[in-house]
């Protein structure tokens, strides 16, 4: 348990990105050619049952590409596109970020300027024909043509309040504070490692959106007993926190449900 006694240890265990069924295949086609990732395992897997039909598949870092066809709305499996973007970014490190960005834009995919942002340098694009924004950011310690995992980058209006919110709520623990109080480096376990995975939560512009986004990047929290993880569902309600209703196999298999922060940053939690 972490430090609250109703808050479960949370592990991360990657993201799903959501497709739409007719970009699920150009999809996969854009991470092996841009970022030289694998597929490692695809699965004809309907990630609730109500959907029609389903696809997964797994690819580098934890990454689910998943796409269903559906004649409802699910209570946690969907993605809102056409929108504001997520205050959420999903970040990965290159060698040479400068590079990447001049190779990206030359072959016509959307990214924006190189920008500073915490520790370092960062852009961000526009993976796959339907355009889901990722951000790379610079570490030149990174081998050269190889992408690898970073930290999450989470936009907030009220750093110090979102901060201990995620201490609260998540059972985040502090690893580092900005000086100039821009950003704080918390850490939450990674799942099959012994290692910390890390969350920059940042201070984002006074003008930027605030409110829920459902975006097509969803970093998924793990909670390994069941048990633990119905009842810290009811924990969140009972803390005034939105939250959806389960998805996917609520008796036996997979199981999701996701919540927003104070800021409408949207957090899926699973468990088996």
């Amino acid at each position: 348990m972490s430090a609250h006694s109703s808050v479960p240890t949370l592990y991360f265990d990657g993201q799903f990105i959501d497709v739409l069924w007719d970009n699920y295949d150009n999809g996969i086609q854009w991470f092996e050619k841009y970022f030289s990732w694998k597929v490692i395992r695809q699965e004809n897997w309907k990630v609730d049952p109500r959907c029609l039909e389903g696809k997964m598949t797994q690819m580098d870092y934890g990454t689910w590409l998943v796409t269903y066809l559906t004649n409802s709305n699910l209570p946690h499996h969907f993605a809102k596109r056409g929108s504001v973007e997520s205050n959420i970014r999903l970040c990965f490190r290159t060698h040479d970020l400068e590079n990447m960005h001049q190779a990206l834009s030359d072959d016509g995919v959307r990214v924006s300027p190189i920008y500073d942002g915490p520790k370092t340098r960062y852009f961000d694009l526009w993976a796959t024909p339907e355009g889901i924004r990722l951000t790379l950011q610079e570490d030149s310690t990174v081998p050269a043509s190889v992408l690898l995992p970073s930290w999450i980058r989470v936009g907030v209006s009220d750093l110090e309040e979102s901060v201990r919110w995620y201490e609260q709520m998540m059972g985040m623990k502090i690893m580092e504070r900005d000086h100039n109080h821009q950003f704080v480096i918390m850490a939450m376990k990674l799942n099959h490692s012994e290692e910390d995975s890390y969350w920059v939560i940042e201070q984002k512009p006074d003008a930027a959106y605030v409110g829920k986004v459902d975006g097509q990047v969803q970093p998924i929290c793990w909670i390994k007993d069941r048990e633990e993880f119905f009842k810290y569902h009811q924990y969140l309600i009972d803390s005034g926190v939105e939250t959806s209703e389960m998805g996917g196999f609520i008796t036996r298999g997979l199981v999701s449900f996701h919540f927003y922060d104070r800021d409408g940053n949207r957090f899926n939690i699973s468990s088996m």
